[in-house]
C-alpha cells in the first residue's frame, strides 16, 4: 500500500511540475530535461526498488541525466542563435571531443524582409561530423492583444 502511495505521489508531482512550467519551446531545456528525467527516474526507481530509497535514487539519477541532455540542446540552440545575430561563425567545444558549429548563410531579399536567417549547424564528435542541419532563426517582436 505504501509503494502505491509513493508512486501516485511521484506521478502527481511530476504532472504538477510540468503543468506549471510555462516556458518557451526554444529555451530552458536543461530544466525541462531535469524535470522529465526526475519523473521517469523516480518511476523506474520505484518499479525496481519497490521502496522510497529506490524512488529517490532513481529521481536523483534521472535528474542528472535529463539535465545533461537538456543542456546539450540549449548549447546547440544558443550557438545557432548567436551565429544568426552576429552574422559570424560560432563554435562551442566541450571537454570530451564534441563541438557545435553554427555558420550563418548570406541573407536573401525575402529573409531581409522577414528578419529570418538560415544557419548551418554541425555537430562534431572527436573530429567527425555527427549531424549537419540547416535551421532558420527568426527575430522579431510578437504583438498580441491577449494579456
Amino acid at each position: 500500500m505504501k509503494s502505491r502511495r509513493t508512486t501516485i505521489l511521484v506521478i502527481a508531482l511530476t504532472f504538477l511540475v510540468s503543468a506549471c512550467a510555462t516556458m518557451q519551446d526554444d529555451r530552458y531545456n536543461t530544466q525541462k530535461g531535469a524535470a522529465v528525467g526526475a519523473g521517469i527516474g523516480a518511476l523506474l526507481g520505484q518499479a525496481l526498488g519497490k521502496d522510497t530509497g529506490g524512488t529517490l535514487l532513481g529521481a536523483g539519477i534521472g535528474t542528472l541525466i535529463g539535465a545533461i541532455a537538456g543542456n546539450a540542446v540549449d548549447q546547440e540552440y544558443q550557438a545557432t542563435k548567436a551565429a544568426a545575430q552576429t552574422n559570424k561563425r560560432v563554435v562551442y567545444v566541450d571537454d570530451h571531443g564534441g563541438a557545435v558549429e553554427a555558420i550563418p548563410k548570406p541573407m536573401n531579399r525575402e529573409q531581409q524582409e522577414t528578419n529570418c536567417r538560415k544557419v548551418t549547424k554541425r555537430v562534431w564528435n572527436k573530429g567527425e561530423i555527427v549531424s549537419e542541419t540547416i535551421e532558420e532563426i527568426c527575430e522579431g517582436e510578437k504583438t498580441s492583444r491577449d494579456y
